[in-house]
């Protein structure tokens, strides 16, 4: 047994190996870690809409900005100087310090002693057990409306006070990002619901993260101060993180101009536009640009004529001059084709360049000859009427990329016609897939895991299966990767479903810019990680003033 055990870690996919190479890191960043040894104290200060809700087991990019401050996981991904990379979602201990798999559907993880809550009523900094992580997976998978990222997940139970056992119903390699992700599986007491109820309040904002919620007004600000009991010892740097609340962007670009912002966005991102004025107003600030996880797309619906013809999505997709929209838009930077695996996810996507050229063209192609003609040949030499459903809202260059579209499909015969909505529809209905022929918009910032581009968006039983895809082989090859454990094999299986999709344009994808990220020359430790948490972006930052 015990040669087994060894065997199924192994082929889990070198995550023990880099799981215990963390945990050194996370628990003594040493003298080399940064250039100058962090001073502790100062104040954060960040822009951010309000948020939504405060319940960590709702999603939503403006809670996970609040709730990653507060809440810890089971495991985590690394931050500051552990991270290689914004890509780098390796599996580290967080409140688990350490975790096996007897079989390949049987998780047993252990959980640190001595961890506590915020001290905070009800619970008053009482310890983190098993029972905690028990009800905090049941709770999102009853709440959350991601409660499909733990499906697989047949039982849940306490073996002791520090351990707990996940028992799956088929191996599932997703599983430990998706408790990581901050979207996901925050742990949290019970007696907070049972006193509080509504988990909106921020009295009831109580867990185990670097930051404690101390005061939230909405419309002005919330105040987070350091977690004087965190399990990282030593960590956070800082003494408090102020989120203002300021909805425009231009607002928030003029305020870190002024100084009285550290970032002009709750993760740092400014448009390549914003960025480079920046870089000419203020020089001393420091910039760099990272590509980010994130797909630009137009879906259709293929159950529907006139998108059910692969000829008329493939026409769509030819309409698109995508070179000409990143030099026109992006100073010629990012990439072309924004999906279906990101651009950013580096270790997963297939360059286009390795494809079938006769299959290429359907994915970053453009030729609206060849466009019109395929519209003739599926019986529309005149083309025909289509509404293209959006928000708004989005930030740029998103307006041009609305305009764009329809321009280049009447371009093409195709008479599109902009129906902007309001962000509560848009976001209930339409991203859903509950739109009627096109509609078209972002996917996916904040997400970290593969399969959230792959099976949920492709698979047909899945409710975020925006283009009603029906494909047999298609789920089946996506039904392959998910149960793969070998982290080599699931890739050369996410490789082959990249060149099935290639030619199928069940989704038309256009071209993915770059982010500026920007912070005054006070600001260190700063760095990028892909993903919802602001806790982890800001757990080593520190400020030197």
């Amino acid at each position: 047994m015990r040669r087994r055990r060894r065997v199924l870690t192994r082929a889990t996919g070198f995550v023990l190996a880099a799981v215990l190479a963390g945990t050194l890191v996370a628990a003594t960043p040493g003298p080399a870690t940064f250039a100058q040894t962090p001073k502790r104290g100062g104040v954060f200060r960040l822009p951010a809409p309000d948020a939504v809700s405060l319940d960590p087991h709702q999603p939503g990019f403006t809670n996970q900005v609040y709730a990653s401050l507060v809440y810890s996981h089971l495991v985590r991904f690394p931050a500051g100087p552990e991270a290689t990379g914004s890509g780098d979602h390796r599996i580290l201990p967080d409140l688990a310090e350490k975790w096996e798999w007897p079989n390949p559907t049987t998780v047993v993880f252990t959980l640190r002693k001595g961890v506590h809550f915020h001290k905070k009523p009800p619970v008053n900094g009482r310890e983190v057990t098993a029972e905690d992580v028990k009800y905090s997976l049941e709770r999102f998978r009853a709440r959350s409306t991601f409660r499909h990222r733990l499906e697989p997940v047949q039982s849940i139970d306490v073996v002791d006070r520090y351990t707990i056992r996940l028992v799956l119903r088929e191996p599932f390699a997703p599983l430990l990002n998706h408790l990581a992700a901050p979207a996901s599986c925050a742990i949290m007491p019970r007696e907070v619901e049972e006193k509080f109820k509504d988990l909106a309040q921020p009295e009831a904002a109580i867990g185990t993260g670097p930051f404690v919620l101390r005061s939230y007004e909405r419309g002005v600000r919330a105040v987070f101060d350091r977690n004087p009991d965190y399990y990282l010892r030593g960590l956070p740097y800082l003494d408090s993180v102020f989120i203002e609340i300021v909805p425009d962007a231009a607002a928030r670009v003029s305020m870190l101009r002024a100084g009285k912002l550290e970032l002009a966005h709750w993760w740092g991102w400014l448009t390549p536009e914003e960025g480079r004025a920046l870089k000419r107003t203020n020089p001393e600030m420091v910039i760099s640009t990272q590509m980010v996880v994130d797909v630009a797309h137009i879906y259709l619906r293929t159950d529907q004529p006139p998108f059910s013809d692969v000829r008329v999505r493939q026409a769509v997709s030819l309409a698109i001059d995508r070179k000409a929209w990143r030099d026109a838009l992006h100073y010629g930077e990012g990439c072309l084709d924004s999906g279906p695996v990101p651009c950013a996810m580096s270790q997963w996507k297939l360059e286009a360049s390795k494809l079938d050229p006769a299959k290429r063209k359907y994915l970053d192609g453009y030729d609206p000859a060849e466009a019109r003609r395929l519209l003739a040949e599926a019986g529309f030499p005149r083309g025909f009427t289509t509404p293209i459903f959006h928000w708004p809202g989005f930030a740029p260059p998103w307006r041009s990329y609305y305009d764009l579209v329809a321009e280049s499909l009447g371009k093409i015969g195709i008479a599109a016609e902009l129906r902007p909505e309001e962000s509560g529809k848009y976001s209930n209905t339409t991203i859903l897939g509950k739109f009627e022929k096109m509609a078209m918009g972002p996917f996916g910032a904040g997400d970290t895991e593969v399969d959230n581009f792959l099976s949920e968006t492709f698979a047909s039983t899945s409710p975020r299966n925006r283009s009603h895809v029906a494909d047999a082989e298609l789920d089946r090859l996506l039904l392959a990767q998910r149960r793969e454990l070998d982290p080599a094999r699931r890739r050369e299986i996410i490789l082959e479903i990249q060149r099935y999709l290639a030619d199928k344009a069940y989704y038309v994808y256009l071209p993915m810019w770059p982010r500026y990220i920007a912070h005054p020359p006070y600001v260190k430790g700063f760095k990028h990680i892909d993903g919802f948490g602001l806790g982890t972006r800001l757990m080593y930052v520190w400020v030197d003033r």
